[in-house]
C-alpha cells in the first residue's frame, strides 16, 4: 500500500537530515534548505488530502526544492534594512507642502489678474502661451491685424507684470512687439 500525505509528515521528520543535505548542495544554502523544509512541514500540516504517494523521498525533495524558489522570489520582492534606508535618503525632488501652497496662491492671483484683462487680451494671452493659436490665427478670428494681436499681448503682458509686481514675469528682457 502507498503511503499517504499524513505519513509523509513522519518521513520528512525521519529524513530530516539527509534532506537538508540534499537540498543545501543543490541550493548553495543551508539555512534555506532548513527554511524551505520547515515550511514544506507546515504545508503538509495543512494537506487534508490522503491520495497516495509513490515516492515520500521525492514527493518532499520535489515540494522542498518548490517552496525554496518560492522563498527566494519572496525575498527577492522583500527590502533589507539596508535597502530601506538607502531609499529613504533619496531626496525628494517634489514640492514640499508649503510649496504646493504658495504655488497655488499664485497661480490664483494670475487667474486673478488675468481676469482683469479685456476678453481679446485674455484669449490672445493664453492662446500665445499654449501655442493653439499663432498671431496671424487670432488676428483673422477677431477681424484685426497681427499688429493689433501683438499689442493686446504686449499689454497683457505689461499688465500681468505690474499687477504680479514683477519687472517681467514671462521673459528675462523687457516686452518686446515683433514688427514682422
Amino acid at each position: 500500500m502507498s503511503p499517504t500525505r499524513a505519513d509523509l509528515k513522519a518521513s520528512l521528520v525521519a529524513r530530516y537530515t539527509q534532506l537538508r543535505d540534499r537540498l543545501a548542495a543543490r541550493l548553495g544554502s543551508q539555512d534555506l534548505a532548513g527554511e524551505a523544509l520547515h515550511e514544506t512541514w507546515l504545508k503538509l500540516n495543512d494537506v487534508h488530502d490522503d491520495a497516495p504517494v509513490a515516492d515520500q523521498e521525492a514527493y518532499i525533495y520535489r515540494a522542498a526544492i518548490n517552496m525554496a524558489s518560492t522563498l527566494v522570489a519572496k525575498h527577492r520582492r522583500v527590502l533589507g534594512g539596508n535597502e530601506i534606508e538607502d531609499i529613504l535618503k533619496i531626496a525628494d525632488d517634489g514640492p514640499d507642502p508649503e510649496r504646493i501652497a504658495i504655488a497655488r496662491s499664485e497661480l490664483a492671483h494670475v487667474w486673478k489678474v488675468l481676469g482683469e484683462l479685456t476678453p481679446r487680451q485674455r484669449h490672445v494671452f493664453v492662446e500665445s502661451f499654449t501655442g493653439a493659436m499663432n498671431h496671424n490665427e487670432l488676428a483673422h478670428h477677431y477681424g484685426v491685424s497681427v499688429r493689433m494681436i501683438q499689442i493686446d499681448l504686449r499689454n497683457a503682458i505689461l499688465h500681468c507684470a505690474r499687477r504680479t509686481r514683477r519687472k517681467n514675469p514671462f521673459a528675462e528682457r523687457a516686452a518686446r512687439v515683433s514688427t514682422r
